[in-house]
C-alpha cells in the first residue's frame, strides 16, 4: 500500500530533536545524555527514568516532553503520555505525536466532537487517519449517510479502498446497520479476487450476528479451508457456539473498529518504517480496544524486534491459556527467549507445548527448527518425524519440513534419507532454489550423479542469481569438478554479493590456490580467518596457510587440486 509511505517516522524526528535540540543551561545533563543514549537503543524503561530526572530540572522543555510521550507510548502508559501531552499544550506547543495521543485519548473517552475539533484545527495525526476518524465521528453524531461518503472518498480508485471500505463495513456493524456493512463486504468482495483475512472474518460474524449460521459456515469452509491460524481456529469456534459466540471478543463493536485502524496502519509499518514507529499506532490500538489479542501479538513481535525482550514476554503473558491465540502466543515467546540467549528456557516452552498440543504438526515442526539451530540433530529429527506424520495424516505437508528434515538427515550422516527427503520436496515445489542448491551441493561432494547436481545448481542460480550462497555452491561445485578456470568468476562474483562470510573466502582461496595464484590464495584465506569461522574451519585454514592447499588435501586423503575429477581444458 505505496499511500502509506507519506508517515512520518515519529521516533526519528524525536530522536532529532533531543539529539539537535537547544538544551537549557539548567537541564542535567547526565540524565539528559543518558535518556538520549537509552532512546537510541529503545531501553524504554531506562528512557523514562532519565528524561523524568531531566524534566525535574526543566520543566517546560517541549523536546524533552516530547521524547517522554514516546517513551510512554512505546511502553503502553498511554494515560501518562497523555499528561505529558496535556502539558505541551499548556506551552502551546503541539506535535505529530502529541496530536496523536490526544485525538486517541478523546476516542477513548467517547468525546468524537473533541477529536474531530483536533482534526479540524490541524492538530490530527495524518491525513488518512484523520479522516477515518472523521467518519466514525460524523457516524457518532448520527449522520451515518455523510459518514458513509467519507468513507467512499477516502479509498476510491486506490490501493486504500479495501481498508476504507472495511472500515466503512465496521462503523456500520458498530451502529447496528449489520445488513449494510454486509452488502459493503460483499460488493468489495466482488471488486477484489481475494478479501483481507480480516474483512472474511468480519463477513463470518455479520453472517451469524443476521442468524445465517448455515451460510457462514459454508463461506468459512470454503475461505478457510487450508488455514491454520489463530483466526480460523477463533472464527470457527463462534459458528459452533453461535449464537453466544459474538458477545465478546468481535470486530463489530465502536471500539474494536476504531482501534482497527491504528492497529492496520502500525501492520503495514511494521515492514515499511523504523519498528518503533509501527508500535506507536499499536499501542494506542491497544488502548482504544484492551481486548485485541491481535495487536498484543503484534506489539510483542515489535517489541522482540527491537530486542525488548522482558516487554515482548509481557505481552505474549497478556494472552490466555483458553485463548485460540494462545499457541501463536506461546510460539512467539519462545522466540523472544531464544533471542534472548535463554535457550532452555525457550525449549522447555516447546517441549510443554509438544506435549500439551501432541497433534498440531506446527508445534513439532517449530521444536525440529530450533533444535536443528542448536544442532541438536538427533531431536530434531524426531519432532519432523511426528510433525510429518501429522501433516501425512491431514493431508497438508509442505515442502518446508521435508526439506528441514532432510538436512537433519544430512547432519545425522543418514544420506540415503536425506535425499529422499529432498526429492520429495522437489516434488512438491520443484523450482525451490534452496532444494536444488542444498540436493546439488550435497551430490557433487559426495561425487555421485554429477551431471545431474550440476543441472540442479545451474538451475538455482537461474532462479536466484543474487543469493551469494547459491553462487558460491556453482562457483564450488566447478572447483569440485576440477574446472577451476570456469569456477573463478563464479566465486567472486558471491564474494562481492558476501564480502564478509568466511565460507566463501575461504573458497575463493582455494580456487586461487588451484590456478597457481598462491599470494592471491592466502589473503583470501586470511581475509576469511578475519571474519570468525567456525572452529574446525579456521584450523583447516591455518593449515592451509601453513603448507598449501595440495598437502592438506592430501592429508585428508584427497587428491591434490592438480588431480581433481577434471581437468579445466
Amino acid at each position: 500500500m505505496q499511500n502509506l509511505k507519506f508517515f512520518y517516522s515519529f521516533t526519528h524526528i524525536l530522536m532529532l530533536s533531543l539529539i539537535a535540540g537547544v538544551v537549557n543551561a539548567e537541564v542535567s545533563f547526565g540524565g539528559y545524555l543518558a535518556g538520549r543514549q537509552a532512546l537510541s537503543t529503545r531501553d524504554f524503561d531506562s528512557a523514562s527514568t532519565y528524561l523524568l530526572r531531566a524534566l525535574k530540572s526543566d520543566l517546560e522543555n517541549p523536546e524533552l516532553l516530547n521524547g517522554l510521550i514516546s517513551v510512554q507510548v512505546s511502553l503502553g502508559n498511554i494515560a501518562e503520555a497523555s499528561k505529558s501531552a496535556d502539558k505541551l499544550d499548556l506551552l502551546g506547543v503541539q506535535t505529530q505525536l502529541s496530536n496523536m495521543v490526544k485525538v486517541a485519548t478523546h476516542l477513548r473517552n467517547r468525546e468524537f466532537g473533541r477529536a474531530r475539533d483536533r482534526i479540524d484545527n490541524d492538530q490530527g495525526i495524518n491525513p488518512l487517519l484523520d479522516k477515518i476518524i472523521t467518519g466514525w465521528a460524523v457516524a457518532e453524531e448520527g449522520n451515518i449517510e455523510d459518514a458513509k461518503l467519507i468513507f467512499d472518498k477516502i479509498g476510491n480508485g486506490t490501493s486504500l479502498a479495501q481498508f476504507s471500505q472495511t472500515q466503512k463495513a465496521s462503523m456500520l456493524a458498530a451502529f447496528g446497520q449489520y445488513e449494510s456493512a454486509l452488502n459493503t463486504i460483499e460488493i468489495l468482495e466482488e471488486d477484489f479476487n481475494r478479501l483481507s483475512i480480516d474483512a472474511r472474518v468480519m463477513k463470518v460474524q455479520l453472517l451469524l450476528k443476521l442468524d445465517r449460521q448455515e451460510k457462514a459456515a459454508e463461506y468459512f469452509s470454503k475461505n478457510f479451508v487450508d488455514a491454520i491460524s489463530s483466526d480460523a481456529d477463533k472464527l470457527k469456534l463462534q459458528i459452533e457456539n453461535h449464537p453466544n459466540a459474538l458477545s465478546s471478543g468481535t470486530n463489530l463493536s465502536l471500539e474494536s473498529g476504531i482501534a482497527y485502524a491504528f492497529y492496520a496502519i502500525g501492520d503495514i509499518l511494521k515492514d515499511e518504517a523504523d519498528p518503533n514507529t509501527a508500535l506507536l499506532y499499536v499501542r494506542l490500538a491497544q488502548y482504544l480496544y484492551q481486548n485485541s489479542e491481535k495487536a498484543i501479538l503484534l506489539a510483542a513481535d515489535l517489541l522482540e524486534e527491537m530486542a525488548q525482550y522482558d516487554l515482548a514476554e509481557a505481552e505474549y503473558a497478556k494472552i490466555s491459556s483458553s485463548s485460540s491465540y494462545f499457541l501463536t502466543s506461546e510460539l512467539g515467546r519462545v522466540g523472544a527467549l531464544r533471542d534472548d540467549g535463554r535457550i532452555e528456557a525457550a525449549l522447555e516452552v516447546l517441549y510443554f507445548l509438544s506435549r500439551e498440543y501432541s497433534d498440531i504438526g506446527i508445534v513439532h515442526n517449530s521444536l525440529g527448527d530450533f533444535l536443528r539451530r542448536e544442532k541438536r540433530y538427533s531431536e530434531a529429527k524426531t519432532a519432523y518425524d511426528r510433525a510429518i506424520d501429522i501433516y501425512r495424516e491431514k493431508n497438508n505437508i509442505t515442502w518446508v519440513v521435508l526439506y528441514a528434515r532432510g538436512i537433519t538427515n544430512e547432519r545425522l550422516d543418514e544420506w540415503d534419507k536425506a535425499e529422499v527427503d529432498f526429492r520429495n520436496a522437489l516434488t512438491i515445489k520443484p523450482d525451490q532454489a534452496n532444494i536444488l542448491n542444498y540436493l546439488g551441493y550435497s551430490l557433487i561432494d559426495r561425487g555421485e550423479k554429477l551431471d545431474e547436481a550440476m543441472a540442479m545448481i545451474q538451475k538455482a542460480v537461474s532462479l536466484q542469481p543474487e543469493s551469494g550462497y547459491i553462487v558460491d555452491s556453482l562457483a564450488w561445485g566447478l572447483f569440485k569438478l576440477g574446472k577451476y578456470e570456469a569456477a573463478i568468476p563464479h566465486m567472486e562474483k558471491a564474494a562481492e554479493l558476501m564480502p564478509v562470510d568466511p565460507i566463501v573466502m575461504d573458497h575463493l582461496g582455494d580456487l586461487y590456490w588451484a590456478v597457481g595464484r598462491q599470494l592471491e590464495a592466502k589473503f583470501q584465506w586470511r581475509r576469511a580467518l578475519s571474519f570468525d569461522p567456525e572452529p574446525k574451519d579456521a584450523t583447516r585454514i591455518r593449515e592451509k596457510l601453513r603448507v598449501g592447499l595440495d598437502r592438506v588435501l592430501v592429508s585428508e586423503g584427497s587428491k591434490p587440486t592438480s588431480e581433481l575429477y577434471a581437468n579445466d581444458n
